[in-house]
């Protein structure tokens, strides 16, 4: 069975990238180093993907750093900024070493040419390891901004330059740009020596091309023999009528060098768009403009909002028994009267009244429901209205350094009204912490659903001589929730996605931990500390997400948008259906493999049995790993999902409209056992809350001054 998976982010890159500064006096690699560098990163599964003039670009960023014998480049557990390198040996030998039963012990050596800490260009993760010198060492360190800087560089340079391309084409001028860049995606690259033909006079075709790199002639046939018509260079395009029809080709396309060429075809096109007959005779006026995705504002300015007083009353354990602690918290009016709404009016008076009592919360808290060192979420009562919640705290000084999430759940999951996603009613701050009151589940989530679903269960699988199933000897293996059951929990996620996408809202980290159970037993997505809202069609370049849910876009740093929730959509419908992870096999505890076989086209993943075919179809088609060909980025979006086999029987009306019996109940037992090692592992920690030094309080207090 899979176990809980942990979130993790690249950080997070404001407005446009800038190349981060190298460590003063730091001596840079030499030309004559650079081939040498780049051989040893060519092996490693993000490096070995780039041009290579990006390679070139990258190398020439990294810095030597000297490590005396004796001396520690990695700790083992290490996070932050001690977590963000990759090196490379340029010279001397190292020692890794792990922690077992409490020993060290070396496990590799690393000398010349060898390079380590891959993953700490894609997130901050702790160190698996402890690397020392065993001699006077030198290695080339590659800093994880200085990488992604050039990833992204590179690929806002392509999406522009195409977006470029297409905007000289003058059948597809009524496109709009978020159009546009949907195609991006979708083009794919071929190459033709020189003297090849392209496409030949007369031949039927499907294919739009686009030249990328190199030159081509044109060609056409004559009563006086072939004539040359036209000659082709960088960002020129032929073949564009085949996008609306099936029909000859009016000319011969020969390579005159060595030829790239970006391709379409018309397949493509209308199954990400719709036939281009349509596009071109739709009109560019109000009525397109009007077709575009509502965007969400939100509701409210942090300026001028009158303040208001939040008081948290919890019990605490001292030496002479229980007391009860008040904690004071400040808020906004807004915010405090939001949950009055529709609640029970306060004694004698009015929820729009004037004075200090309007302006003042009381929230007693009661049960922990989870949390570790720096947050925590319990459930609340509100004294006003006898309403309980759920209250996230997270410490200022844990995320003072990606602020970025924070306001970004902040504003989302305020504004968000649907029935299946998680709503925020007010968010307040003290001296020390952030607060968030949410919606109550007291469901557990999906992943307790699963591990009390989940079974051993016995199948014959023909194998080796064994090709007669019935005569096949019996398998163990493992069986997740029903696919009746899975069909009500993934459908409402789909209606919540498909809610978000049409706001301009990508999730990013889907998974069974993030999906919520009510006292119905419906579903919420909830934890939006990674949404984001995405507007004109623009991508987000940030590494963020589960590893073995993020979508090879993700993984490969290429910049992404919506598609990256419909793979998550795939991971979790594979998981919730068979108990594992579709990339898991064999199985693995090192994320990079993982990562290697979600971008790698030759991986195939494995379905059990008992799985009917349009549940692997399905997830098949989610887990495309070309986003603009995969399920739910398609002309019909999410209605394609919908219309699925596997979805046939399903009354998306009344699911949305909370019609349909919930199939499953929420159990106490389901989320009993997490609770109580939730509680556990709050005493744990109780007394290792960080004490912030003045100056990073007054850093918190800057940051999250408009919270």
């Amino acid at each position: 069975m899979t176990g809980r998976a942990k979130a993790i982010t690249g950080g997070a890159v404001k407005g446009k990238a800038t190349l981060p500064k190298l460590p003063t006096n730091a001596v840079k690699s030499q030309p004559e180093d650079y081939a040498f560098i780049e051989n040893a990163l060519g092996r490693l599964l993000l490096f070995g993907k780039l041009d290579s003039q990006v390679q070139r670009k990258i190398v020439s960023e990294m810095y030597e750093r000297t490590v005396p014998a004796g001396d520690i480049l990695i700790k083992e557990g290490d996070t932050g900024l001690a977590a963000c390198e990759l090196y490379v040996v340029k010279s001397g030998k190292f020692e890794v070493l792990q922690k077992r039963q409490g020993q060290n012990v070396r496990v590799n050596i690393k000398e010349r040419g060898d390079c380590f800490g891959e993953i700490s260009l894609m997130y901050d993760s702790p160190r698996t390891a402890t690397v020392a010198a065993t001699m006077d060492a030198v290695v080339w360190a590659l800093d994880r901004q200085v990488f992604r800087f050039f990833v992204r560089e590179l690929q806002e340079t392509q999406v522009s330059q195409v977006e470029l391309f297409l905007n000289s084409v003058p059948i597809l001028a009524n496109l709009s740009r978020e159009e546009r860049i949907r195609l991006v995606d979708a083009f794919e690259e071929n190459t033709y020596q020189a003297g090849q033909k392209v496409i030949v006079e007369g031949d039927k075709g499907d294919l739009f091309y686009i030249v990328k790199e190199g030159e081509a002639i044109v060609y056409q046939n004559t009563p006086g023999g072939q004539r040359k018509v036209n000659h082709l260079f960088k960002a020129d395009f032929f073949g564009e009528r085949a996008l609306l029809k099936d029909e000859p080709r009016m000319a011969t396309v020969e390579a005159y060098t060595k030829l790239v060429c970006l391709t379409l075809k018309r397949e493509t096109f209308q199954e990400i768009l719709g036939p281009l007959e349509q596009l071109m005779a739709r009109e560019k006026s109000n009525q397109v403009v009007a077709q575009k995705m509502a965007k969400l504002q939100p509701r409210g300015s942090h300026v001028h909002r009158p303040p208001a007083e939040v008081l948290i009353k919890r019990n605490k354990k001292g030496r002479n028994g229980n007391t009860i602690e008040v904690v004071r918290a400040r808020g906004h009016l807004d915010e405090v009267l939001e949950l009055r709404k529709g609640g029970t009016k306060l004694e004698g008076m009015d929820p729009g009244a004037s004075g200090k009592e309007a302006n003042t919360l009381v929230l007693t808290e009661g049960t922990v429901l989870g949390g570790g060192a720096f947050s925590r979420v319990s459930i609340v009562t509100e004294e006003s209205t006898g309403r309980t919640y759920a209250l996230k705290r997270m410490r200022k000084s844990a995320v003072v350094q990606c602020p970025e999430h924070v306001f970004c759940e902040q504003a989302i999951t305020k504004n968000v009204a649907h029935p299946f996603c998680i709503r925020q009613y007010a968010s307040f701050q003290d001296k020390y912490h952030l607060y968030f009151l949410f919606d109550l589940m007291p469901g557990g989530d999906l992943m307790d659903v699963l591990v009390a679903e989940a079974k051993v269960i016995k199948r014959r699988v023909p194998q080796g001589t064994w090709r007669i199933g019935c005569l096949a000897p019996k398998v163990k293996m493992l069986q997740g929730m029903s696919e009746d059951l899975a069909r009500f929990y993934i459908g409402s996620i789909v209606l919540a996605l498909e809610y978000l996408h049409n706001n301009n809202i990508v999730y990013r980290d889907l998974k069974p931990e993030n999906v919520f159970i009510d006292a119905s037993g419906y579903v919420k997505l909830g934890d939006f500390g990674f949404a984001k809202v995405l507007e004109n069609g623009n991508r987000t370049y940030t590494f963020c997400g589960t590893p073995g849910y993020v979508a090879p876009e993700n993984v490969l740093a290429h910049g992404y948008n919506y598609s990256v929730d419909w793979w998550g959509l795939g991971v979790l419908m594979y998981v919730l259906l068979t108990g594992r992870q579709p990339f898991s096999t064999p199985k693995t505890d090192d994320p990079m493999v993982v990562m290697r076989r979600i971008v790698d086209e030759n991986y195939q993943i494995k379905y059990p049995p008992y799985l009917s075919p349009a549940a692997k179809d399905l997830i098949s088609r989610l887990l495309e790993r070309k986003p603009a060909k995969r399920m739910g980025m398609l002309n019909a979006r999410a209605m394609d999902i919908k219309n699925h086999k596997w979805f046939e029987n399903l009354a998306w009306e009344e699911l949305e409209a909370r019609r349909m019996a919930a199939p499953r109940k929420p159990k106490e037992a389901d989320s009993a056992k997490r609770v109580k090692e939730m509680i556990e592992n709050e005493k744990k920690t109780a007394g290792k809350t960080p004490k912030e030094t003045p100056e990073e309080l007054q850093e918190c207090e800057m940051v999250f001054a408009d919270f």
